[in-house]
């Protein structure tokens, strides 16, 4: 009966995402002129055998997205700034033509957002949060809407560091280390994250876990080295010139404007939601909540797109905010989805509509950090025991 019921599910989803995928390509156009349209072009010079890291290749392909070989030239870079292992994964698309590609890629995006929620929704505890709480913190915000309309790899990130998350806490090992592994299809935001998920594992002497995101790992960065030898050196030296390049990114480093007043900006950060934990008894949700806060924090390159996995944080601060009186739980409740929606829609209306720039968007990051950290303060321990988690 239980294998029926997953069979079920299984192809729900499947019809789900084809449909909902068919229908988001057709409604924005096969994603042209989107950031989806820069990975199909990259894509296609994997296919063909070329180097989607190499300026003389990649600059004269992307100058054929409209409106303007320029436009492109912002929204693409001069060269693709993701791992070779993910240069290989986009192939398949590059191999078909752009509205499929579109059709199959949007398809992809419902159904790891779906699961995402599902694994979320598991790992805070479905008898704590409404699971349609945890989707419209997903769908309904900012990075939600923009990582679709754009066809962004949030979503999938957003999965694979709930199926992580969730797997460390369940004690899945192998499963949670290759998640873990497989968030280097862009290291720039879940490096933090996978650091400490690997970190919590060792401590906690979880060798299969550290084991598994290894030889994951491994086996990604042999097969780009075995198919293409140099790739690797070649994104490593693209990311740090895109980095010093780009004076506008959703990051501290560029928040603060310099790099020693930002680490000043980091240390404080993290001294005041060590003082907030400090005697709680934080459980390793609560540490990986954090990581995933942190971690975009500590980004040295990201947009407001890839605040889609702050869903999990928030989910977390309000499953502790439901365990406390009226006043405290409607004061944190609220001010969670205050950050979650209204800010950064508030943020896009005025600061980057006038400014142009999306750098005070890192200030989403360090609220939900010490959010979760209030919450943690103030919600009673240990947790009850009658809650499924």
């Amino acid at each position: 009966m239980r294998y029926r019921r997953w069979i079920g599910n299984a192809a729900l989803l499947i019809v789900l995402s084809l449909g909902c995928g068919f229908f988001a390509a057709r409604l924005d156009n096969g994603y042209e002129s989107r950031d989806f349209h820069c990975f199909w072009v990259a894509g296609r010079i994997v296919a063909s055998g070329g180097d989607p890291y190499d300026p003389q290749q990649f600059v004269p392909a992307i100058s054929t997205i409209p409106p303007s070989p320029r436009e492109s030239l912002v929204r693409c870079g001069q060269r693709l700034s993701y791992p070779p292992w993910t240069a290989l994964a986009l192939a398949p698309f590059g191999a078909l033509p752009l509205p499929a590609a579109a059709t199959l890629w949007a398809s992809l995006m419902v159904a790891a957002t779906v699961v995402g929620i599902y694994w979320t929704w598991q790992f805070v505890g479905t008898r704590r949060i409404p699971w349609p709480l945890i989707a419209v913190l997903v769908v309904c915000t900012a990075p939600g809407i923009h990582t679709f309309i754009e066809g962004q790899f949030a979503a999938f990130t957003f999965a694979l560091t709930a199926g992580a998350a969730l797997s460390m806490r369940r004690e899945r090992d192998t499963a949670g280390g290759i998640a873990t592994a497989l968030l280097s299809v862009k290291p720039q935001t879940g490096a933090g994250f996978g650091a400490v998920v690997l970190g919590l594992a060792i401590l906690r002497r979880r060798t299969r876990f550290v084991v598994a995101a290894g030889a994951a790992g491994l086996v990604l960065a042999g097969v780009s080295q075995l198919l293409r030898p140099g790739w690797i050196v070649e994104f490593v030296r693209g990311a740090t010139e895109l980095s010093s390049s780009i004076a506008d990114r959703a990051t501290i480093w560029n928040l603060a404007g310099s790099w020693p007043l930002a680490v000043v900006m980091i240390a404080l950060l993290v001294t005041a939601v060590a003082v907030l934990i400090r005697g709680r008894g934080a459980d390793d949700a609560d540490i990986l909540g954090l990581a995933v806060s942190f971690s975009l924090v500590v980004a040295p390159y990201a947009w407001n797109h890839d605040y889609l996995v702050l869903a999990i944080p928030w989910s977390l601060t309000i499953a502790h905010a439901g365990q406390l009186r009226p006043l405290l739980r409607r004061t944190l409740t609220y001010a969670t989805i205050i950050v979650a929606a209204p800010l950064l829609w508030a943020i896009g209306a005025t600061i980057e509509a006038f400014l142009r720039g999306e750098t005070f968007y890192a200030v989403v990051p360090i609220l939900t950090a010490l959010l979760l950290a209030f919450a943690i303060r103030l919600a009673p321990r240990p947790l009850l025991s009658g809650e499924a988690l």
